[in-house]
């Protein structure tokens, strides 16, 4: 092997090496740009879903000051709307796997216990509506 080959066959090899680091850091910037916006993602649902209409809500589900959740109130009826329509968004980002269950179960505990209290509703707009909140309903089976 004359000199030449020997340089030629190094030259090979330092650029595949360069390459291949050049490909590993472009995957982890994706890998990165794509986590950044997950998480873009969650803290823009997060406050919206701290919201003053969405908390009131929540907080009356809970005390149970909505009353028969099917016979709402025009107001109540758009506000549990609004929540659960929030819920869903959430729930179809989570299943699709653009955000991390992990850290929507860190980030919203509450969401299996706000589903089932307004079971009630939503079981009335799936006489009409099959598909109604269903992706809410599997992110809560994958609740911990």
């Amino acid at each position: 092997m004359s000199a030449w080959d020997t340089v030629a066959a190094l030259s090979s090899v330092t650029s595949t090496v360069i390459v291949a680091i050049a490909a590993l850091y472009a995957v982890r910037q994706v890998q990165e740009a794509k986590r950044t916006r997950a998480l873009t993602a969650l803290v823009a649902l997060h406050q919206e879903y701290q919201s003053a209409e969405l908390s009131r809500v929540r907080r009356r589900l809970k005390a149970n000051e909505l009353g028969d959740l099917t016979q709402l109130s025009v107001d109540d009826k758009e506000g549990l709307d609004n929540l659960l329509q929030r819920l869903e968004l959430l729930a179809v980002l989570t299943n699709r796997g653009l955000l991390e269950v992990e850290d929507v179960v860190a980030v919203f505990p509450g969401v299996p216990t706000t589903f089932a209290l307004a079971r009630p509703y939503v079981d009335l707009h799936r006489s009409s509506r099959p598909r109604y909140a269903i992706q809410t309903e599997e992110l809560v089976g994958r609740y911990p």
